[in-house]
């Protein structure tokens, strides 16, 4: 998978765009909420406490569940922001996972477009594993440009 800071990047970047700034925060919540939901409680319950729980997170890191996450996370919401909030988290997370999908892994794919619909797995290996940590120089680079060139929000945005 593209690490945290290549997801985040593919978040952050485009809410530079001036008409999307104002979902800045709820775009690259959305690019890094698969893996804040499954690799974590990884890490901490799988590799350090040796639970059996790797394939109940690994089920978060799907389209589907990623859609019931965010539908939950926006409820937490005012009621006129929950489907702006919904539609940006969801399609930070699509991305998030469609990127995932276009990296080759270590074996065949790991990933389950499908699920819970079926349990098969795929992978499109369209870029080497590591190529996300060959760009990072350039996407940090780009991202404290863009930092420096952040577009104002309305006055009206920031009210709200």
């Amino acid at each position: 998978m593209p690490d945290l800071f290549f997801h985040f990047a593919s978040g952050y970047l485009p809410t530079r765009y001036p008409r999307i700034v104002k979902y800045d925060a709820l775009l690259v919540l959305g690019v890094i909420l698969p893996d804040v939901l499954t690799r974590i409680p990884d890490i901490v319950l799988y590799r350090y406490l040796h639970l059996p729980v790797y394939d109940f997170f690994n089920a978060l890191h799907t389209p589907f569940s990623l859609l019931i996450a965010c539908y939950c996370i926006s409820l937490f919401f005012v009621m006129n922001e929950r489907k702006s909030s919904f539609i940006v988290m969801s399609i930070g997370a699509q991305f998030h996972f469609l990127l995932d999908m276009m990296q080759e892994q270590f074996y065949s794919g790991v990933y389950m477009p499908m699920f819970p619909y079926s349990l098969t797995t795929y992978q499109w290996e369209l870029f080497h594993r590591h190529g996300s940590l060959f760009f990072s120089p350039l996407l940090a680079v780009l991202c404290v440009w863009a930092c420096y060139r952040r577009p104002k929000r309305n006055a009206g945005d920031a009210a709200s």
